[in-house]
């Protein structure tokens, strides 16, 4: 990495560090209480009223540090101890928002909800800027990656744990020193719930946008040239999975369909009935756990299996593509290849009664059971489409060509 280019991510991470400070100064100011990760230090300010939360936040940092060490021995990596410095910075510039906001006040309950949301948003952005340069690292973060590896479990479940160890501590903690709840409100359950929920939604907008400022000097990478690809994305009962199987037919292409992927992931070491029952299905509070956990940004190998059944298929999906041209039915595949040059984007709907008369036929279900499992399954393709990818699941802005089967017909379709 040159000077320049290091001088640019530096520059960026600080400004999230400073993002993130100014957003817990105004969950602060709400008096609503504050995100799990600056609720300990932020209770003990008020009993050790000497130090300034800033510092008591370095003290908190610096101990986080201590444990990783401890736990990691030989295995620390040196270039780690530059969290040291980032503590240090981080609580500078928390004091420092403290001060620019001494004049904020929430004269009532909306104002201090508002403070609230306002906050987690400053934080959400903020830690996109610090994460996306991959230079600086936050001692609270680093701990939970370390607790993640050692005990080889998935990111976004430590953090939960980790987020209800620190309220609890900062529960505790008020009552021995305080004799009350400090810091730990309604507003601490909302950051919680809406800081990893955000940055959900704007981490596709805005860390591409800073990538790409960030490698606009590198040498421009070419888009893979090769094989033509089609994908098909498909609404349940428009019969997308039959087009694309007789389209494969007629151009004399590989078909890529579930059994394939199916069987291809089962060989990679996820099991058969995992893959049944987790394909392209994501529930709606499934999502929102995830965005809580802050799986979708904080990522190291130990891989929910969720995460690793869509890697696994990101890559069939990409060796399929340089092994031959091909018809690719669902499974993100219009993202996966998305710098493929030859890859043509399909996304086949259906009204409601061409769906359900399909539908009911195929399964065997009342016409009323057919339009109820169209709804679940659509709804759970969106969700796992619009998580993995950052997009919205059939959007037709998104896609090369968007087909109303139930007008044309499956052949005029094909």
């Amino acid at each position: 990495m040159n000077k320049s280019l290091f001088v640019e991510r530096l520059i960026i991470s600080i400004f999230g560090l400073f993002l993130m400070s100014l957003g817990i100064s105004f969950a602060i100011r709400s008096n609503l209480g504050i995100t799990p990760i600056s609720c300990p230090p932020y209770v003990l300010s008020h009993y050790f009223t000497n130090w300034t939360l800033g510092q008591l936040t370095v003290g908190m940092h610096i101990t986080m540090i201590i444990a990783q060490v401890i736990i990691l021995r030989k295995e620390f990596p040196k270039y780690q101890y530059f969290q040291i410095l980032v503590s240090f910075l981080f609580g500078f510039l928390i004091d420092g928002s403290m001060w620019l906001t001494q004049l904020v006040t929430a004269p009532n309950y909306l104002v201090q909800i508002l403070y609230v949301f306002l906050g987690s948003l400053l934080v959400s952005i903020g830690i996109i800027f610090e994460v996306t340069p991959k230079l600086l690292y936050l001692a609270g973060d680093g701990l939970m990656i370390t607790v993640a590896r050692v005990l080889k479990r998935p990111f976004g479940q430590i953090k939960i744990g980790f987020d209800v160890t620190l309220v609890t501590f900062s529960i505790i903690a008020g009552y021995l020193l305080l004799h009350q709840i400090v810091g730990v409100r309604e507003g601490t359950l909302i950051s919680a719930i809406l800081v990893g929920f955000i940055i959900g939604k704007l981490n596709p907008i805005i860390s591409p946008f800073i990538t790409r400022f960030l490698e606009r000097h590198e040498k421009h990478k070419d888009r893979v040239q090769g094989n033509n690809i089609i994908t098909i994305g498909r609404e349940l009962g428009s019969g997308g999975r039959e087009i694309g199987q007789k389209l494969a037919k007629k151009l004399g292409w590989k078909f890529i369909d579930r059994e394939f992927i199916k069987d291809a992931v089962v060989k990679s070491g996820l099991s058969g009935v995992f893959v049944e029952h987790n394909d392209q299905q994501m529930t709606s509070s499934e999502k929102l756990l995830r965005y809580i956990s802050m799986d979708n940004i904080f990522n190291d190998e130990n891989l929910s299996d969720n995460d690793r059944l869509s890697i696994a298929q990101s890559k069939i999906i990409k060796d399929a593509a340089e092994k031959g041209s091909c018809v690719i039915v669902g499974r993100c595949a219009d993202v996966v290849l998305d710098d493929w040059d030859n890859c043509f984007n399909i996304f086949i709907a259906a009204d409601k009664e061409f769906a359900k008369k399909r539908v009911a036929e195929e399964f065997k279900l009342t016409e009323d059971e057919a339009v109820e499992y169209i709804n679940k399954i659509n709804h759970l393709r969106s969700n796992h489409y619009n998580y993995y990818t950052g997009r919205t699941w059939g959007d037709p802005s998104r896609y090369d060509m968007y087909i109303k089967s139930s007008s044309l017909g499956i052949d005029k379709a094909v």
